[in-house]
């Protein structure tokens, strides 16, 4: 087994599976014995990292490994066995194999064909194999199974898709995520894309890439009980369970499975939410610290931070606004929270998008932002580029980097999300109705969210944000 070492900070680490050749790193490993059929026979996997730093080959070979490990356990799994199942690459490669020799998958099912499929495989075998192959064709006390017990992975597999019935085609778990992926609004997100994929690999690691009809409520079962083992809330083993969950129903539906069941319907969850955090929003006290702290930083990250603050929105929001969503020379400036979907910039519910007036340190980050905006010419119309471009707005990766200093400067656990939950009780302090309290934070109905927009109701939400101001728009 390769294993490589280097130092983080005063530690020395050792890392599996890591090589490095002219300074570069690469993944090599060995594959199991029983599986190498499946890789034409190869003993390693050597896949080039493309990078000379340690600290970036290790996640690139930990993400490796892991991948290799999933489907390893699917081929392995008794399931994989009695169905035939080969990797994906051996799938693609069956095709272009029964391509060269003038057929396709469900070929056996056409009639004009009149058994040409049948003459053109026998050329094929009695080429490659010779006696080997006509000895065991021709022997009656010979199975199917042992005959195609000579043939590599992917020639089984390009038989198996020959006799297929087009009406009736396999469809894998993998399969429904490439359609689920395809036909989604977000699917060329990557985010969206990198969290959907995480939990098919769930489902994959645990009970195999099996044929959709093949799932049944045991294989749900070990899957929930995987992620439980994780270690994960139950809040977050219930997403990744939903998002199986959709994959699936897309599968069932695009593929004309009406028969089969959704295994991963209302399954339940022991003690679900028991575990759950409850979030403690910051007191006045650690607001008036924040922003005081802000000003005196006066960067992109404390800007997001004043703008989160004093205007309740989720950090996604703020994160993946344009500046063109920024209206300062407005009557009453405001930021528009709105979904730009063609630049991947989404939000998380229809009630989210919304009109909310700037007032206080929301104000002033605006204008801080804007202004470093236009130094920089902007010209990609992000007003954070830190953490926002086309395709991308990494939400995740800002949230990292504004907890660390929270924690640091309020001296607690409390999060971004806090100001949401502040701003709630702020709002409510001053006797804000609940239906602009829902205008303001985006909760609620789409009807009641979307029906504050410009002119009086845009006043009207300010004249309530105006009362819980803290520090003023011009701090200095």
């Amino acid at each position: 087994m390769r294993r490589a070492f280097f130092v983080l900070g005063v530690f020395k680490v050792e890392v599996q599976y890591l090589g490095q050749k002219n300074g570069v790193f690469w993944y090599y490993r060995r594959i199991p014995k029983e599986l190498q059929a499946h890789f034409g026979g190869k003993r390693f996997r050597r896949v080039s990292l493309s990078t000379r730093d340690a600290h970036i080959a290790a996640k690139k070979v930990a993400a490796l490994a892991a991948a290799d490990d999933a489907l390893w356990a699917s081929l392995r799994s008794p399931q994989a066995a009695e169905l035939g199942l080969t990797t994906q690459q051996n799938r693609q490669a069956a095709e272009v194999l029964l391509a060269s020799i003038g057929l396709a998958p469900g070929d056996a099912h056409r009639p004009k064909l009149d058994g040409n499929h049948v003459e053109a495989l026998d050329d094929y075998f009695g080429s490659r194999y010779g006696k080997r192959y006509s000895a065991k064709r021709d022997d009656p006390q010979q199975t199917q199974e042992d005959l195609e017990s000579i043939f590599t992975p992917v020639e089984r597999e390009a038989v198996r898709l020959v006799m297929e019935d087009p009406k009736k085609r396999r469809v894998l778990l993998t399969d429904a995520l490439e359609a689920y992926l395809k036909g989604h609004d977000k699917g060329e997100q990557e985010k969206f894309a990198r969290d959907t994929r995480r939990a098919i690999q769930h489902v994959v690691t645990s009970v195999g890439d099996l044929p959709l009809e093949a799932y049944k409520r045991e294989h749900a079962n070990a899957v929930r009980q995987y992620l439980l083992a994780r270690g994960g809330k139950t809040a977050t083993v219930r997403r990744e369970l939903n998002r199986i969950k959709a994959v699936f129903n897309v599968g069932l539906t695009e593929f004309d499975l009406w028969a089969v069941k959704n295994p991963f319907e209302k399954l339940r969850i022991a003690n679900e939410d028991h575990d759950a955090e409850k979030r403690e929003p910051f007191s006045t006290k650690e607001l008036q610290s924040i922003y005081r702290a802000c000003c005196e930083k006066n960067d992109d990250i404390r800007y997001i931070v004043g703008l989160q603050g004093d205007t309740g929105a989720r950090l996604g929001e703020i994160v993946g606004l344009r500046l063109d969503d920024v209206m300062l020379d407005h009557e009453i400036p405001h930021i528009h929270i709105r979904p730009h979907v063609k630049l991947g910039r989404t939000l998380k519910t229809e009630a989210s998008e919304r009109k909310v007036p700037l007032v206080g340190m929301a104000l002033w980050a605006a204008r801080q932002a804007i202004k470093a905006r236009k130094k920089a010419t902007g010209k990609d119309g992000w007003l954070f580029p830190r953490y926002a471009s086309d395709g991308s707005i990494k939400a995740t990766v800002a949230a990292t980097a504004l907890n660390k200093w929270l924690k640091a400067v309020t001296k607690s656990g409390k999060t971004t999300h806090s100001f949401r939950h502040a701003m709630r009780d702020r709002l409510r302090h001053v006797g804000t109705p609940q239906d602009i309290q829902d205008a303001i934070g985006g909760w609620g109905s789409p009807t009641i969210g979307m029906g504050y927009g410009d002119g009086y109701r845009l006043q009207q939400l300010k004249s309530y944000l105006d009362q819980i101001v803290l520090i003023s728009d011009d701090p200095a």
